[in-house]
């Protein structure tokens, strides 16, 4: 299995959303090849949801089983989850969309939700949660100089918290229930 990420930016998300949809493959016991689209690099949610540009990139890749449109979806300001399930519908057998509530930092959030000092519920109901959460978390632990500013090492914390992050991120757990149920047919 190869599958192609399509992030809204991958210069940062790539560090979050690489190891979560590896470790999706993984609890689904598929080995899988996991990439993260660079070419063309898109910059902004509506690059990534724009039909013409998610058609031209399932046509481009046709050595790609399987496109995971993940992207941000900041209180759906953007109607980014009507557009997506449009991009899905549009490419059923290609094209899975995951949408991270509010943004892909809070995955990482979920890791160390024990260290923010807030209910986590308080994060993810914050439409701006890089903002107010994320960026002081990265700032106390001295990890903005590190690798995608401090969401590479963010996510080492995944090996160990799997079925953690799949409670307290109930898209990401959806996402392995249709990644299921399209691997399987």
């Amino acid at each position: 299995m190869r599958a192609l990420i399509i992030p809204e930016d991958p210069t940062l998300d790539q560090h979050v959303i690489k190891p979560i949809i590896e470790g999706v493959f993984a609890d689904l016991k598929r080995p899988a090849r996991v990439d993260v689209l660079t070419d063309p690099h898109l910059h902004s949610i509506s690059q990534a949801l724009n039909p013409t540009t998610v058609s031209d990139i399932i046509a481009d890749n046709p050595m790609i089983d399987l496109f995971v449109l993940a992207i941000d979806r900041d209180c759906d300001r953007l109607g980014a989850t009507e557009k997506a399930t449009t991009r899905v519908a549009e490419h059923p057998t290609k094209l899975v969309a995951v949408l991270a509530w509010q943004e892909v930092e809070v995955w990482a959030l979920a890791l160390h939700r024990e260290k923010l000092g807030v209910p986590w519920s308080q994060v993810r109901a914050d439409c701006d949660p890089k903002e107010a959460y994320w960026d002081p978390f990265i700032a106390q632990n001295g990890w903005l100089t590190e690798v995608g500013k401090g969401r590479k090492k963010a996510m080492r914390a995944l090996s160990g918290q799997w079925a953690g992050l799949l409670s307290v991120c109930p898209e990401i757990a959806e996402l392995r229930e249709r990644l299921r149920g399209l691997l399987s047919a």
